[in-house]
């Protein structure tokens, strides 16, 4: 991680290029002086046995002098190879450690190009990692589907290849395969050919330029729904049986590519795309790039009109097009080295959400996305935190990489520089960078270059600070008064921080309004106040809109202005409001009862997306009362809050009402249930035991609503009838849906049952892993506790890397210091030291829970009790 200095920009722009060229050094990469051009690969996978033999013809340019090809290999088992026809065979040694594998010559190879050929075997994996295997049940069995999963560098474990993002190459797949099973790759299929012993052996047309990464290879008993858009062939390819499931896929595809075909200024290229989906779900992600065909988990890509909520379409249609996104800036242009891995993230969650806005508007949005920014911008301001443009130099470092701060914090630096520009010049900008280098490679700074060049005023420096450097900034309003008919203020900056170092220093952009008045905009830059004047007199906004990644701490004044108006706010605004005053009281910059009072502002009325926050910061308040003598009093504050807004929206949907007041009903009607609501509960248990002898009764959201309610409030008897429906569920994402439920219960034993259960070999193991998941949310501390016992058990479900995903993603809702030193523990003994890095967040994020509730829970106890 690089070092800044309090005077960023400066140290910055004399001292990047140096660093870029040190951190280039310094990466584990293989040698420059032989790159490959183009491979022919033909696999023959055994999935009975889960091995597959391989052979491969790399066409490479040898650029100097040497006797030997130095390649990325792992778990593969290599027969042989030969250079050109008629050499003589070179040495091969694995270097297993490293995967890597190193042919060496009896001469030095000629400059120029030639042909490496090699055979090889490899297993085929039972987790996402090289070519793995998924099996779903049916009447006859169980069916298994191959699939890949090559991101950031497991394509070793299917071809021994530079496997390196810059390394980009063309490829031809060809598979043998079962005759009646379904193979798909990233380009069409060029020919199929009948072979004895009812295989056929299938050649995938050639694909562009690309990185190893973004090859892919499916296979199974699949069917294909497709339609031509904009002259390219989309498909959802699904298990046999579920094409009923596919077609909210098909239709979000077929209205997301041509919207980003106009946006792009740059036509998808490849000739069809397809959306591949497997069976269950995973912890760690749940969807994958490869280039004309993005992998999905099931509950990703797959819509049942029966059990799916509006927040199923919102989640599965805003998954869907972070993933298309990618097919630009990912796939079209990649970044050079996994230290830009933002440029794909970051840029791909802030598209998702342009084209939601565009596509879907009565979906609202970044207001709608405005949790995903305060987690961002929560993780930012603790320790363990890093620059979105996070130093890698092996490999083995990107696992941390893959985190809120790249995907999230990432969209928000793209946010703030497209409000800073405007919307034109900053598509415009895009435009130029996809133009520019589409089928080739980039660093952040390509970007910004091609950014600048369409912007009013350069946004480098702005940009650079948001990227080069980790933390918060904050916008401090000193006082704010009416001069002349203009509302003339005194701001400055400081970092926001619980408990990292407060160093750093932003040219942090701000949108200024005064409410009824005028609006401005500033750039607050330095350590020295500045003054800001905006026309008309009244409260004032700073970060009007929310656009720019910043908190804002108001005078007392101010914000009293503005908690007097919360209704005359926009969305985005009140939004704002909330998030900010909740991190400085939780900080103990504000007084509790400052966001307490705030809450109770809210009317019953308010714009859907405000409530839901305001139901968020209830229950994570709740999460932390959880064992203390407090809790039943904070509960009759939050039910009051909630009750009356549940009143005007009620148990029955009117007649054409908005989408987003069906998923405010469902989060109302859990939060109740959670709040000890005598009648909402007696509701949900009444409609539950309707449900069961009709499951037509309970449909979308209030089927939604219901088992949340029941899960988390289950008995003994409840949780046994859950159980139940999870083992006779007839689909995949019915049977996954009910497997997480069991693990909502606030009843620990309920939840060591659960636990159990989870490593029972019962629930397919892409869905054991979300049950443990679940369970780990409300039982932290027995999650943990059952994890480092019966470690052999769990880490199958996960498998390579299972203690960095276990420690990094299963325990932050903790509040416990106890669960520290278990946690140490537990990495220590199963987490590799290269890895650690991200564990760090969880630990600081549990000991700041710990001090809110020792600190700031007594406080908000104190004012709740004056109220």
């Amino acid at each position: 991680m690089q070092k800044i200095l309090p005077r960023f920009v400066l140290g910055v722009l004399a001292c990047f290029g140096a660093h870029a060229m040190a951190a280039t050094a310094n990466r584990m990469i293989l040698p420059d002086d032989v790159l490959p051009e183009a491979y022919r690969i033909a696999i023959t996978p055994h999935a009975d046995q889960a091995t597959f033999d391989g052979t491969v013809e790399i066409d490479v340019q040898v650029r100097r002098r040497t006797d030997r090809i130095v390649l990325d290999s792992a778990d593969l088992a290599i027969a042989g190879a030969t250079l050109d026809a008629g050499t003589a065979a070179p040495s091969i040694a694995l270097d297993a450690g490293r995967e890597r594998a190193t042919f060496t010559f009896a001469h030095a190879i000629p400059l120029g190009r030639h042909t490496l050929r090699i055979v090889y075997s490899g297993k085929i994996n039972d987790q996402a990692s090289g070519l793995f295997k998924l099996q779903h049940a049916t009447p006859q069995g169980p069916v298994t589907s191959l699939y890949t999963m090559f991101e950031d560098s497991d394509a070793r474990r299917f071809v021994p290849s530079w496997d390196e993002p810059a390394r980009r190459a063309t490829f031809d797949l060809t598979v043998t395969v079962p005759a009646e099973l379904m193979a798909v790759g990233n380009m069409p299929i060029a020919s199929s050919e009948a072979l004895p012993g009812n295989l056929k052996r299938v050649r995938f047309a050639t694909t562009p330029k690309m990185s190893t990464y973004l090859l892919f290879f499916g296979l199974g008993d699949f069917e294909r729904v497709h339609r031509e858009v904009a002259g390219v062939d989309v498909g959802v390819i699904v298990k046999r049986g579920d094409t009923a499931q596919a077609a909210y896929a098909l239709d979000a595809a077929a209205r997301i590519l041509p919207y980003y075909n106009a946006w792009f200024g740059t036509p998808y290229p490849l000739p069809k795309l397809d959306m591949v989906a497997g069976a269950g779900g995973s912890v760690t992600f749940g969807a994958m790039e490869n280039w004309g065909a993005i992998f999905y988990f099931e509950r990703d890509l797959l819509i049942d009109d029966k059990l799916a909520s509006q927040e199923d379409k919102h989640r599965v249609f805003e998954t869907i097009a972070h993933e298309v996104a990618h097919q630009w800036f990912g796939d079209l242009v990649t970044m050079a080295w996994w230290d830009d891995l933002w440029l794909n993230e970051g840029f791909a969650s802030w598209m998702e959400v342009k084209a939601t806005q565009e596509l879907h508007p009565e979906w609202a949005g970044w207001p709608q996305v405005a949790a995903r920014k305060q987690q961002a911008l929560d993780i930012d301001a603790r320790r363990g935190t890093h620059p979105v443009i996070m130093r890698i130099d092996d490999v083995t470092q990107t696992e941390g990489a893959f985190d809120t701060i790249t995907y999230a914090k990432g969209s928000q630096v793209v946010r703030t520089l497209e409000a800073t520009m405007g919307d034109d010049a900053f598509r415009d900008g895009v435009r130029r960078y996809i133009a520019a280098h589409a089928y080739g490679n980039t660093v952040t700074d390509d970007l910004w270059r091609s950014l600048d060049a369409h912007a009013a005023r350069p946004v480098r420096a702005i940009a650079r600070d948001l990227t080069l450097q980790p933390g918060v900034p904050l916008i401090v309003e000193r006082d704010a008064r009416c001069v002349d008919g203009r509302t003339v203020a005194t701001l400055s900056q400081q970092q926001f921080s619980v408990g990292a170092p407060r160093v750093a220093q932003w040219h942090a952009p701000v949108a200024l309004q005064v409410l009824g008045g005028g609006s401005a905009r500033a750039v607050i830059a330095g350590a020295a106040p500045q003054r800001v004047s905006v026309d008309g007199c009244g409260p004032l906004v700073i970060n009007a809109g929310q656009a720019s990644y910043l908190r804002v701490r108001y005078s007392d004044a101010g914000l009293a202005a503005l908690a007097q108006r919360f209704p005359q706010l926009s969305a985005d605004d009140r939004l704002g409001l909330l998030a900010d005053t909740q991190a400085l009281a939780l900080a103990g910059q504000l007084p509790m009862g400052a966001w307490l009072g705030l809450m109770r502002q809210v009317p019953a009325q308010q714009d859907p997306l405000v409530i839901r926050m305001l139901i968020d910061q209830l229950t994570d308040l709740d999460n932390l009362h959880a064992g203390l003598p407090s809790r039943p009093a904070f509960r009759v504050f939050a039910r009051g809050l909630l009750a009356p807004i549940f009143a005007s929206v009620g148990w029955q949907p009117a007649e054409g009402e908005a989408g987003d007041i069906a998923t405010l009903r469902v989060e109302l009607i859990l939060a109740l249930g959670t709040f000890d609501d005598a009648a909402v509960v007696a509701e949900a248990q009444r409609r539950f035991e309707r449900f069961q002898a009709d499951h037509a009764s309970l449909q979308g959201d209030a089927l939604d609503a219901v088992l949340k309610v029941i899960a988390i409030r289950a008995d003994a008897r409840a949780w046994e009838t859950l159980h139940a429906l999870a083992k006779a569920a007839p689909t995949e994402l019915e049977k996954a849906r009910y497997y997480e439920l069991l693990g909502y219960a606030h009843d620990p034993d309920l939840a060591q049952r659960a636990l159990t259960l989870a490593v029972s070999g019962e629930p397919p193991e892409t869905i054991a892993g979300r049950l443990l998941r679940s369970i780990g949310v409300t039982h932290p501390a027995a999650t943990l506790d059952f994890v480092s016992a019966h470690w052999a058990a769990v880490e199958p479900l996960f498998g390579d890397g299972a203690g960095a995903t276990i420690a990094a993603r299963f325990f932050d809702t903790g509040a416990d210091r106890a669960m520290l030193p278990k946690l140490d523990a537990f990495v220590a003994a199963h987490v590799p030291a290269a890895t650690r890095g991200r564990i760090v967040k969880n630990a600081a994020l549990i000991g700041y829970r710990a001090t809110v509730r020792d600190e700031r829970l007594p406080q908000a106890g104190r004012w709740i009790a004056t109220q």
